[in-house]
């Protein structure tokens, strides 16, 4: 077979095969990137993908976080979706031993945190344990510890429908990786404090965006975590008034 001949099948392969073999994978079988963005979801016109990465910052702060919780007025952006009236979440208990005992608490004020301001607009139910601990489009709301890459904290997965901009699904993976721990209400500078980074995944959850400038430093969706910062535990006024803006 000449070279010509060989190339010429390889591109025939790739342009008239390969989208067929895409569009055939299965919604529920397909992983979103661990990327910051929006995708589109195969088979599934209706839905899109957001895609929330929690990053350490490059360099470590002065922790005065760990001592300060400082109110900001900066008003939190919207991501485009909202939650219905009734949302149930599974938790898998498979996480760091360091939390383990402690992990209904965690989970439990990390979701209180919302609950007060969504009061009466958004109902937040736990409906027990799962042993999933991957993101995936299985119509379960999960909160997992397990993988994720690079220097990702957390990663929020919220699928939404594109006619109305209702959540269809929303899914944290937390990275099992790194040191993590709990003291409520102290900082302790050898851990990431979990309720701490879940209470600002969950703000995704909500619709509610990062944000990487100096004047939302203080908000519970500030977009980067630091080892003891206990401050996005308690939102901000600038968080509350964003919510506001999704759930009037």
């Amino acid at each position: 077979m000449s070279k010509k001949l060989l190339l010429f099948l390889i591109l025939a392969f790739g342009f008239f095969i390969l989208p067929f073999v895409v569009s055939a994978q299965k919604p529920e079988d397909w992983e979103p990137p661990e990327r910051n963005g929006v995708y589109d979801v195969p088979g599934r016109k209706d839905l899109k993908v957001r895609v929330f990465v929690h990053e350490r910052p490059n360099q470590s702060p002065v922790l005065i976080a760990c001592a300060v919780d400082n109110n900001s007025n900066a008003v939190t952006g919207e991501t485009g979706w909202y939650l219905p009236t009734n949302w149930t979440y599974y938790v898998n208990p498979s996480v760091p031993s360091s939390i383990s005992s402690n992990l209904s608490t965690i989970v439990e004020n990390s979701f209180n945190a919302w609950r007060t301001p969504l009061s009466g607009k958004v109902n937040f139910n736990y409906a027990g344990t799962t042993n999933i601990g991957v993101k995936k489009l299985d119509g379960k709301n999960i909160i997992a510890w397990g993988r994720t890459s690079g220097s990702a904290l957390g990663v929020t997965y919220t699928w939404y429908y594109t006619a109305n901009h209702q959540a269809a699904e929303t899914d944290t993976i937390m990275n099992k990786k790194f040191a993590w721990g709990w003291n409520e209400f102290q900082c302790d500078s050898s851990y990431y404090d979990a309720q701490n980074i879940l209470t600002h995944e969950l703000g995704h959850w909500v619709g509610l965006n990062d944000h990487y400038t100096d004047a939302y430093v203080d908000n519970t969706m500030y977009g980067y975590g630091s080892k003891g910062e206990i401050k996005k535990d308690t939102l901000t006024t600038g968080d509350i008034n964003g919510l506001s803006s999704i759930y009037p």
